[in-house]
């Protein structure tokens, strides 16, 4: 795509990817000991490393799970997209995190190491997703899909009371520091589905800094293009790893979410998420169709120049 450095954080893991990275000549890696939970769900890593070597940089910031998608990028490069963006003033680019899962149980998934992610999972959710407020860049946070309609039924089914409840907890307590950060009042935060929003492009300065992982970032010009993070946690792993993470307890509030995933796998090991809404994964311009990423004339027009510039080329 046009990345050509690699930053990586290793938290002691133990299946070879330490001896692998550190072979690699793209990558410099950074190991640590310290608890995952202690650091923002990774947050603080995050932050030091792109302080220390983004700064005046586009810099792409996911997890090893998350595929970058934008408009058009089957065939345009991540340099002719950031240098649009930094042509129009923008300074990030909002992604919606897509979740895909293969045809049958997520058991039964297909994929081995190194294979097609995409061919072992190509089905996803179209909708619906709905936009939360947020108080930080980019104001707001995408929920819904599918871990919403497996993992979360009763979110979608909650009255008008438990949908005001939950918005004066989230737009109110957990803004007011005093109050945000007493323990019994948290533990009476309702269960809510994973954000699906991040900000993982961003051309970095000294005063950016991000806040909840990546959903969440410093002031900045965000541009009206969005892109897709194809997110492959919905594969035949699941089940051990939400078990394993539920044990752990590093994620966010113990490992909540996990262990609701534990508790759904545990009833019905052979869970499938298929349903009659499910869409098979086709192309960047299907998922503008269906309003999971915008595109814009500026953009489109951008990627016609850059494909007669290829053309003309000898």
């Amino acid at each position: 795509m046009g990345v050509d450095r690699f930053y990586i954080v290793d938290n002691e893991s133990s299946d070879g990817t330490t001896e692998y990275l550190a072979s690699q000549p793209d990558v410099h890696l950074f190991r640590t000991t310290d608890r995952y939970g202690e650091s923002g769900s990774g947050t603080a890593w995050m932050n030091a490393l792109l302080a220390e070597f983004g700064v005046g940089c586009w810099c792409v910031t996911v997890d090893i799970d998350e595929l970058l998608i934008f408009p058009g990028s089957e065939q345009t490069p991540l340099r002719r997209l950031t240098a649009h963006l930094d042509g129009r003033g923008h300074d990030a680019f909002v992604c919606l995190m897509l979740d895909l899962y293969p045809a049958g149980p997520i058991v039964d998934s297909p994929y081995t190491a190194g294979g097609d992610l995409l061919a072992a999972a190509p089905y996803f959710d179209a909708g619906p997703y709905g936009r939360a407020p947020l108080t930080e860049c980019p104001g707001f946070l995408i929920m819904g899909g599918v871990r919403e309609r497996v993992f979360h039924p009763e979110y979608r089914r909650r009255g008008l009371w438990a949908k005001a409840y939950h918005a004066l907890f989230n737009r109110v307590l957990l803004r007011t520091p005093v109050v945000r950060d007493n323990a019994w009042i948290r533990r009476r935060r309702l269960p809510s589905p994973p954000a699906l929003s991040k900000v993982p492009l961003v051309r970095w300065d000294a005063a950016s800094r991000y806040f909840r992982s990546v959903h969440a970032i410093s002031p900045k010009t965000v541009a009206p293009e969005t892109g897709v993070l194809l997110h492959f946690k919905l594969l035949h792993d699941l089940h051990a790893k939400a078990r394993d993470e539920s044990t752990r307890g590093e994620y966010s509030r113990g490992a909540l979410e996990y262990r609701r995933y534990a508790r759904t796998l545990d009833r019905n090991p052979r869970t499938t998420f298929m349903y009659e809404g499910s869409v098979r994964f086709e192309s960047t311009s299907q998922l503008v169709r269906l309003g999971l990423m915008q595109d814009s004339e500026a953009w489109t027009a951008a990627r016609e120049q850059a494909q007669r510039e290829i053309g003309t080329t000898p």
